[in-house]
């Protein structure tokens, strides 16, 4: 988002990209799809610095995300997209059943 108004600009100059112009609903989804990235790149960094990644820690770190992932769903504007809500849900469900994989192994204690 930080190159929202440079790529506006460029597309609004050049003919050949108009079509391909974003409006502010497109915008608002970019920024939606950014915020759950960023969830995700943050939990991938919390399971990576460790040397010795350890089970109870990665469980932790997914049920963190799941929740965040639920609350971001609660909170989802009647006016978006219905696949950028699909992806998330989609997100979400793929989510639990890795959670509830490793909830159900039985090296976890």
């Amino acid at each position: 988002l930080d190159f929202h108004q440079a790529i506006d600009d460029f597309v609004t100059k050049t003919c050949d990209l108009r079509q391909y112009e974003l409006s502010d609903a497109n915008w608002a989804g970019i920024e939606l799809v950014m915020q759950w990235l960023k969830s995700f790149c943050s939990a991938t960094t919390q399971m990576s610095t460790t040397k010795c990644p350890m089970l109870s820690s990665a469980h932790a770190i997914f049920h963190g995300l799941q929740e965040s992932l639920q609350e971001d769903l609660a909170e989802l504007p009647d006016s978006v997209p219905v696949k950028l809500r699909s992806a998330l849900t989609s997100t979400h469900c793929k989510l639990s059943n890795y959670y509830f994989k490793v909830d159900e192994s039985p090296f976890y204690v």
